[in-house]
């Protein structure tokens, strides 16, 4: 009998928090390889996971694929409408191949009436500055659910 550790089948996309030195803060784009499950306790399930946008090595263009950690995985996190950011907000910010944890901490409009933002990251403690295009809003995967919920527009 084979165990299935939803939402985490074969083939799914998903996100991995990587435990290196100079990654934390960060989650990087991987499809689920295979699973390992622990029946005893699921918290210490496995999965090997092929990343899409880390190689084996600088010169290499194989996709890198490591084992890891089921509690450092969680599902893509949903998709949102374009938004404007405001200063104070946590938004997580594509560099670097993978999504970093960061704080808006100015907005500039540029000319033509677009907008890019400045984002400080508390781990490595640099600021750069990102377009919309680049940020999405900061949620937390607890207990199957994303915190803060979507907002409602309707």
């Amino acid at each position: 009998m084979t165990t299935t550790i939803d939402p985490f089948k074969k083939g799914t996309q998903v996100e991995v928090s990587l435990e290196e030195e100079g990654f934390r803060g960060s989650w990087f784009s991987a499809t689920v390889i295979s699973q390992f499950p622990n029946r005893y306790n699921p918290n210490k399930s496995r999965l090997l996971l092929e990343f899409h946008n880390l190689t084996t090595s600088s010169s290499d263009d194989t996709p890198l694929q490591q084992t890891v950690d089921i509690i450092l995985v969680r599902p893509t996190p949903p998709r949102e409408s374009r938004r404007h950011f405001n200063v104070g907000e946590d938004v997580d910010a594509f560099h670097d191949d993978g999504w970093w944890e960061g704080n808006v901490t100015a907005v500039l409009n540029i000319d033509g009436g677009g907008r890019r933002y400045s984002v400080y990251f508390r781990c490595s403690r640099e600021q750069i500055d990102f377009s919309e295009s680049q940020l999405r809003l900061h949620r937390e995967w607890v207990y199957g659910i994303w915190i803060p919920p979507l907002e409602d527009h309707s």
